[in-house]
């Protein structure tokens, strides 16, 4: 998705870019718990958690999507530097 947020940015993109990094942080962080996190209860607060910190992620890039210049133009402004 990089090469078409550079190319053409939007605000399609920028949602779509924030979903993705979450989903790929979410599902990664969640192979991590399986591998190790042991014990019912330790896993069952683990997941809660990391389902907290996915959806805290995500409401955080939808906020700075819809409140600032998005992550397209966040990122060109990063490289231009």
């Amino acid at each position: 998705m990089f090469p078409v947020a550079y190319c053409s940015p939007g605000p399609v993109i920028d949602y779509s870019l924030a979903a993705a990094l979450t989903l790929h942080g979410h599902w990664g962080l969640g192979q991590l718990l399986t591998d190790y996190v042991h014990g019912d209860a330790k896993i069952k607060m683990a997941s809660a958690g990391l389902f907290l910190m996915s959806s805290v992620t995500f409401a955080g890039l939808c906020y700075f999507n819809y409140n600032d210049v998005g992550l397209c133009n966040a990122i060109a402004l990063l490289w231009r530097k």
